[in-house]
């Protein structure tokens, strides 16, 4: 291992878990991180290395242990922090003991990220050599890193910094400099008209602290977010509001809201929750049987597979995972049922979402996260905590196996062996995993959850149906109806309900920032020519706003 690689890895973790840990609590969506590592790598490298050969594997194995920081944050961001809104004075003490959470944080990252990749260790042959599942999020960094025009777009990359960095700075100085561009423009008072409300006209101003980061994030994403949050902002003038007004006036609008949208998180978990049991079924039989040619090759292949899934699995890192895990979860006092029903679980959860990210390049981590928790609920005597823990545990170590094995394809393609690519990846799951509770500690401390910076829609989504399962019959049952009818109308429509609580639920300014961002990218005949660019706006974004809340 170079002394160079390790250093840049050890940055682009860190750097992968400060930017998800932010975009995983301001926005309901999580981007794949590892392409912009790509690019960050080669400009970091290009100023140590001349030989072109020589630096597309080091930056292949520096993007491979950073990117899994990324993944790792995300998770957390999407489903630890429901503990906030589950038990906001147990979650305070835990945040008035820094070292405690961030032990907490840290040692849930290693012992998921570790599963993870043992996950990924024993289907790698199958998914990649025997399979040929395509892993894209692979497969577009190696064209990153190989493309000739990738120094274009490095240097795209840095305008996208530095421009942003330069607005920053005027807008909010530095030292005696005290900046000129104002934060907000006012724009005019609420309008509405008869019961239609006009949400878009309730801005007091736009914002210019945080729309550009949400305007590079709202690009990104495209239309895959600017839809589904379109659809929330006009259900919410024709149709929400209007029924609050017309029907349940004796309900306050945070009450309504809340009972409306815990029915429609209801309704989509049912929905995804008799889905997911099909596609669990179908993983687990193929585990057992594959179709084979002739008998010759059938008694070949399964020798082959017998002594890879041994040797893949390895039987120190068994005995090491299986110490940590089980040593974890008996530290937080889970019943060992309750122990070995995770463990099952998440094993059958991570090699499905690895199919599906290896087919398509997505992780729908939510789903698989929720079939696990909800009947532990049910089956087990577990507390809050150890609710979220669950659901944290799934949607990492899922995650984790996922953004692994993209890593190995992307190794697989540039001729890197397995041995050297596995370091550096537990190298990412180390540091990520030291670095994260700090990180996440003081997001949370300076911002605040539940703030307009850090929304946590996806927390507050969890916390909603935990909510309901748990206390039923303190809803409005009408409410909850409406809400679970709209949701399967969504659902059935292929509009996604979670991301259309963003624009029922959500700040309208971070809805329309985001909306703005996607609507721009609507109007790009190719917007992924445009992705270094507002990449270097979200990361330079990020880190002024780091920097000034540290300072």
């Amino acid at each position: 291992m170079k002394i160079i690689t390790i250093i840049v890895a050890c940055l682009l973790s860190i750097f992968s878990t400060v930017v998800m840990s932010y975009i995983s609590m301001a926005i309901p969506i999580g981007p794949w991180i590892a392409p912009t590592l790509a690019l960050l790598a080669i400009i970091l490298f290009s100023l140590f290395y001349r030989n072109k050969s020589t630096i597309s594997r080091e930056i292949a194995l520096a993007v491979a242990a950073g990117s899994v920081g990324g993944i790792l944050a995300t998770a957390l961001g999407f489903y630890f922090t429901t503990l906030y809104f589950l038990d906001p004075k147990f979650f305070n003490i835990l945040m008035s003991k820094p070292l405690y959470f961030s032990f907490v944080v840290g040692s849930l990252s290693l012992v998921s990220g570790v599963f993870g990749l043992w996950v990924a260790n024993i289907f790698e042959h199958k998914f990649i050599m025997q399979d040929k599942l395509s892993f894209p999020i692979g497969q577009l960094v190696h064209k990153t890193i190989s493309a000739q025009k990738t120094f274009r777009k490095s240097i795209e990359l840095m305008i996208g910094f530095v421009s942003n960095t330069l607005f920053c700075f005027l807008r909010d100085g530095f030292g005696k400099f005290t900046g000129f561009i104002p934060q907000s423009i006012t724009l005019y008072p609420k309008t509405s008209f008869s019961l239609f409300a006009t949400p878009i006209l309730q801005i007091p101003a736009i914002r210019f602290d945080f729309w550009p980061i949400l305007w590079a994030l709202g690009f990104v994403t495209g239309h895959v977010i600017a839809v589904p949050l379109l659809v929330g902002v006009v259900a919410k003038i024709i149709l929400v509001k209007p029924i609050h007004a017309l029907a349940f006036k004796d309900l306050s609008w945070m009450e309504y809201i809340i009972t409306f949208c815990s029915g429609m998180v209801l309704s989509t978990a049912i929905y995804g929750f008799f889905k997911t049991p099909k596609a669990l079924f179908k993983s687990i039989k193929a585990l057992f049987t594959r179709e084979k040619k002739n008998q010759e090759f059938q008694e070949s292949q399964q020798v082959q597979t017998e002594k890879t899934f041994l040797q893949k699995a390895g039987v120190l890192e068994t005995i090491a995972l299986a110490a940590l895990f089980f040593g974890f979860l008996t530290y937080f006092k889970f019943p060992l049922l309750s122990q070995i029903y995770i463990f099952l679980f998440a094993f059958v959860c991570a090699y499905q979402i690895a199919i599906i990210a290896g087919k398509i390049g997505l992780a729908p981590l939510g789903k698989f996260a929720t079939f696990v928790m909800v009947p532990a609920m049910f089956l087990f005597p577990i507390n809050y905590l150890q609710i979220v823990l669950i659901a944290t545990f799934v949607g990492v170590s899922s995650g984790v196996t996922a953004d692994i094995l993209f890593g190995r394809k992307l190794a697989h393609l540039s001729n890197i062996s397995i041995s050297q690519i596995k370091r550096y990846q537990y190298l990412g799951i180390i540091v990520s995993s030291l670095c994260a509770g700090f990180i996440f500690w003081f997001l949370i401390n300076h911002f605040g959850l539940g703030s307009d910076k850090l929304f946590a829609l996806r927390a507050q989504n969890r916390w909603m149906l935990i909510n309901t399962l748990k206390n039923a019959s303190s809803f409005n049952y009408y409410v909850i109806f409406l809400g679970a009818l709209f949701g399967f109308v969504l659902s059935k429509a292929k509009v996604s309900p979670l991301l259309v609580l963003g624009g029922l639920f959500m700040p309208i300014n971070i809805t329309l920032g985001l909306v703005v961002g996607g609507l721009g990218a609507l109007l790009v005949k190719n917007k992924e020519e445009m992705y270094p660019f507002w990449s270097g706006v979200y990361a330079a974004g990020s880190i002024w706003m780091l920097v000034r809340a540290i300072l």
